[in-house]
């Protein structure tokens, strides 16, 4: 297993462990398997509601045999000491961003270049490609954790701004702008000419109100939930990435569950990837009717500005090659998958 910095696991973390211990025996279905998950959505959200789906799936589907204990809105811990309690095994699942695995896997945070994806579907053919899989199981090889599910999908991430709309590629340069810890996301505002400031997911509300930062960003279906337009009003439809959360499991608890089991578990997670999915997609339009009226102004950002940002991006692919968030050739390859049918 490759080496990196153990954080402390949560004392919430290590009292659900002391009551739910994972069950090792391969061979028997009749067997009580317990897991702890943990992930940073709220309950209230689109990602809180299919994880919620997806363990009732599983507990449905096995009879109760298969329990899973998820706690939401990073009651274990931030990203990084989720990602690296899975990959240790005190945690044996989490369900967030797929780009928390760059948190092990640097590279993984290619689906997080800013400007880099077309759309949803340029995401995908990317995610079912040799690159995708690729990472999936240097995943794996180097860190015991899988993917078991990425088809998650939000609505496109937007650029918020507590005084303005982003109207050119100058409007970002200098701006304190809140960034994640993960290393795409520092490389992005990077790439943009902004001052990227790490700031906690759950904090960016504060940051903003007191004048800490004055842009970040959000998946459209996260706007309400977290309340981001009452302190970063102007919301700028820029469609800079196209977020998916992935299932992250424990390879060793994985690797316990016979093969019925790992199928169960598969099917209920992308099935609750699709039902996640769907309430993004149908639920937006009301929820944007309701930002609106509480004082949130959407404008949709120009594509020739936006392709100003695709260059930018594209300048700065040997630095990011550089630092290991993308492999070499991968820009080229990920491009010619822009048009594919």
């Amino acid at each position: 297993m490759g080496k990196f910095k153990k954080t402390a696991v949560s004392v919430l973390a290590l009292g659900a462990l002391l009551l739910a211990p994972v069950i090792t025996s391969k061979s028997s279905l009749a067997a009580d398997t317990k897991w702890i998950s943990g992930g940073l959505g709220t309950e209230s959200s689109d990602e809180g509601k299919a994880a919620k789906k997806f363990r009732e799936l599983v507990a449905e589907r096995s009879g109760g045999r298969i329990q899973i204990n998820h706690h939401d809105g990073g009651q274990l811990g931030n990203g990084q000491e989720q990602m690296e309690a899975v990959s240790i095994g005190t945690q044996q699942m989490f369900i967030s961003a797929g780009s928390q695995a760059s948190r092990l896997v640097k590279a993984f945070g290619v689906i997080d270049a800013a400007f880099l994806f077309k759309d949803f579907a340029h995401m995908d053919r990317f995610m079912k490609s040799d690159m995708g899989q690729e990472l999936n199981q240097q995943l794996i090889d180097e860190f015991g954790v899988r993917v078991v599910a990425s088809n998650w999908y939000s609505l496109p991430r937007w650029l918020m701004h507590k005084s303005k709309f982003i109207e050119s590629v100058d409007d970002v340069k200098g701006v304190r702008t809140r960034t994640a810890t993960v290393p795409m996301y520092v490389q992005n505002y990077e790439n943009m000419g902004a001052i990227g400031v790490q700031i906690a997911y759950g904090e960016q509300y504060l940051a903003l109100s007191q004048g800490v930062v004055e842009m970040t960003e959000s998946a459209a279906n996260r706007i309400l939930p977290t309340k981001l337009y009452e302190v970063a009003p102007y919301i700028t439809e820029a469609d800079m990435m196209f977020p998916q959360v992935s299932v992250f499991v424990n390879e060793k608890a994985w690797a316990a569950l016979s093969p019925e089991d790992q199928k169960l578990i598969t099917d209920a997670a992308e099935e609750a990837g699709d039902y996640q999915t769907k309430l993004a997609q149908d639920g937006f339009a009301k929820q944007r009717e309701e930002i609106i009226a509480k004082g949130g102004k959407f404008q949709r950002m120009d594509e020739k500005v936006r392709q100003q940002f695709v260059e930018n991006t594209s300048k700065n692919i040997d630095i990011m090659v550089e630092k290991g968030l993308m492999p070499a050739g991968w820009f080229e390859k990920i491009t010619a998958l822009r048009e594919v049918n």
